[in-house]
């Protein structure tokens, strides 16, 4: 299936991980106005919204489909996750909303099982954020 037109519309994006007991990250790109926000559940005082350069947005737009990120929500909502699921369980839960320019919206996410290719998106976050996003 080609969702390369689906990237391309992609104008925020919102990934979050927690722990069982509510700890955790939450980062939201708004690609369309160049912000993003940051929230930190382990000590509110790191929160902190910024703008994002030109270059970071166009590493953002071009990572997401490099890395399969619709295609994994797709999946864990069709609960078709057998191909793409990591085999060994994590303490914590991700959840990744989506909107796109015409204003629908993705949204899916999992308690314990994570995509396999789970830390290239926590790479690209971190690359752009300046912020680890571990669980601890």
């Amino acid at each position: 299936m080609d969702l390369s037109g689906k990237y391309n519309s992609i104008a925020v994006i919102e990934v979050r991980i927690m722990t069982l007991a509510n700890e955790g990250y939450s980062v939201k790109f708004n690609l369309a106005r160049k912000i993003m926000s940051w929230r930190d559940y382990y000590m509110w005082n790191n929160n902190f919204t910024r703008a994002i350069s030109d270059e970071a947005c166009d590493l953002i737009k071009e990572s997401l489909p490099k890395i399969g990120v619709i295609e994994w929500m797709m999946a864990y909502n069709d609960k078709l996750t057998d191909a793409i699921e990591s085999k060994f369980p994590s303490q914590g839960e991700w959840k990744i909303s989506i909107e796109f320019e015409d204003g629908t919206k993705l949204e899916s996410g999992a308690e314990q099982n994570f995509p396999k290719d789970w830390n290239s998106l926590r790479s690209l976050i971190e690359k752009v954020t300046g912020c680890s996003f571990l669980l601890h």
